[in-house]
């Protein structure tokens, strides 16, 4: 059985689409997307570690319950806008494909956090933009409630 998820990572709302043997499990779009999110909690550049806390609460809010309805695996594929911010704030070629295990997902996380603390941005050449960094939560949290081991981050 191949099972494969796709988090589908948009601006004011994501999809999420799960199959299993080339059918459709699971999709559903989710009120959750790299600007609304910005939006709503980010209001400072850098975002305050007080901004990143309320983001992923309301993160985890709209993904927790997905939990229950996933067929298992250990990938998600980031795919999207967001996917493309995130690839351009790692500074990744144009058509780049990157696959990141959880612990390099929670490295460039707590780099941000740091830099939400004070730590001078050019000192981690990250992206200071809110959008970014709602992007990274999005995708944090995702892999942490969601249970996936690995991404692939493609903008397509």
């Amino acid at each position: 059985m191949t099972v494969q998820t796709t988090f589908q990572l948009g601006t004011d709302t994501s999809t999420v689409l799960c199959t299993e043997d080339g059918r459709v499990v699971l999709e559903q779009e989710l009120p959750l997307g790299t600007a609304s999110l910005a939006r709503q909690w980010m209001r400072y550049t850098p975002p305050t570690p007080l901004d990143i806390e309320h983001a992923i609460e309301q993160v985890e809010d709209v993904v927790m319950p997905l939990a229950a309805k996933l067929v298992r695996t250990d990938q998600l594929q980031l795919r999207g806008p967001g996917a493309a911010l995130i690839l351009q704030g790692v500074g990744a070629a144009p058509g780049a494909v990157l696959r990141w295990s959880l612990d390099d997902v929670e490295d460039l996380f707590n780099r941000l956090a740091m830099v939400s603390q004070g730590r001078p941005s050019g000192q981690e050449a990250l992206p200071t933009e809110p959008q970014f960094y709602a992007a990274m939560v999005i995708l944090r949290e995702c892999l942490h409630h969601l249970r996936f081991a690995k991404v692939v981050v493609q903008a397509g």
